[in-house]
């Protein structure tokens, strides 16, 4: 019985040792706080070793973050992720979604941001650049067919012998016309003054009226000739031709480009209404594009934005000194808030390690009470 009652004393208090003993050597993880000096000496052990090493454990931490937690590698891999992407374009639809139920226009958008006169200011600025656009246009020395699609060109060509026909029908309309043969009867008439006398005997015996009815006759005949058809085409062919190798300064050499340019760029200013535009809600204004914004235009710019980061992360991460950050904000601490974040973290743990001792204690207080009955 007293080989009982010994043993249990021996484990009870070997238990208790052991549980106390770590739970103060926990607590000598933060306290104290401060060194502790009597007779104007340290105490050894104060402060506790994280406040004695805080300078050093916020460092580690920072390097441990970088190589260890927040790598490149980690980041490129969560941006690989379909789920990753698919939340981004989710976060962005729905914030555009937000600011587009705003109802804001242009002309608000830049008050904003401090431009105010937008409209004037837009307006004078946009005729002043359509101006200068077109000048320059007018001045180069490119040749004119670089300006033209090539389908534009492919057309004209196709449509060149159909406007020939057309000039000659027209041709034909007019000789026949009371215009065209008052017109015709003129030409003889001047043409035989100019003879003086010859003339005058040619009008005696033939007679102004035959002559021009006979002249009538056979214009209207050359123009109905195909011949004539393929000759105006063959022109018109030519002349398209030396258009198009024509440079465009030489081609508008005749006018008189600044005012020229000054009048395209007012009624360009005037088609685009600016001031209508911008007196418009941004979201009616792109709604007949949203759709192609949202399914095409976003998810490529999601596509092309995570590719960028990603071959640019590395050089990022090196930009924000994120080792330096964390060291920074945990130097920035007190330690009372130190040992608060710690023991969060690890509580349990901590009671565990206290309970642990205990244990051993307990089994270390029965050993000796076995080895004590045997001696």
């Amino acid at each position: 019985m007293k080989f009982i009652l010994t043993s249990a004393m021996m484990v009870v208090i070997s238990a208790f040792i052991g549980g106390v003993t770590n739970y103060i050597a926990i607590k000598m993880l933060f306290r104290p706080y401060r060194p502790i000096y009597l007779f104007g000496k340290k105490l050894p052990f104060t402060p506790g070793l994280i406040p004695k090493r805080r300078n050093e454990l916020a460092r580690q931490l920072g390097k441990m973050v970088i190589e260890h937690l927040v790598t490149p590698e980690g980041i490129k891999k969560k941006m690989e992720e379909v789920s990753f992407q698919k939340k981004i374009q989710l976060f962005l639809l729905q914030s555009i979604d937000a600011w587009l139920a705003k109802q804001k226009t242009l002309t608000e958008l830049l008050e904003e941001y401090g431009v105010s006169n937008s409209k004037e200011m837009i307006a004078t600025r946009l005729e002043r650049v359509i101006e200068k656009s077109i000048l320059h246009f007018f001045n180069t020395d490119q040749k004119v067919s670089q300006f033209l699609p090539q389908e534009w060109k492919k057309n004209i060509e196709l449509q060149i012998p159909s406007l020939a026909e057309w000039i000659a029908m027209k041709g034909v309309q007019y000789v026949e016309s009371d215009e065209g043969k008052q017109a015709l009867q003129r030409m003889i008439d001047d043409f035989l003054q100019q003879k003086g006398t010859f003339g005058g005997m040619i009008q005696m015996f033939l007679g102004n009226l035959n002559i021009a009815d006979k002249i009538q006759l056979e214009a209207a005949k050359f123009f109905r000739h195909q011949g004539t058809i393929d000759l105006i085409s063959s022109i018109l062919f030519k002349e398209w031709s030396r258009l198009l190798d024509m440079p465009v300064s030489e081609f508008t050499s005749r006018m008189d480009k600044e005012k020229t340019s000054l009048s395209i760029a007012k009624l360009i200013s005037e088609k685009i209404r600016i001031y209508e535009t911008l007196d418009k809600p941004i979201s009616e204004l792109i709604q007949p594009y949203k759709q192609a914004i949202m399914e095409k235009m976003l998810p490529a710019v999601i596509s092309s934005s995570v590719l960028y980061l990603q071959n640019s992360v590395e050089q990022i991460m090196k930009a924000f000194d994120i080792d330096e950050i964390v060291t920074a904000q945990v130097e920035s601490f007190s330690v009372e808030r130190l040992e608060e974040v710690v023991l969060t973290i690890s509580k349990r743990e901590f009671k565990m390690i206290t309970y642990l001792g205990a244990l051993l204690g307990g089994i270390i207080g029965f050993v000796q009470s076995i080895i004590i009955l045997f001696i």
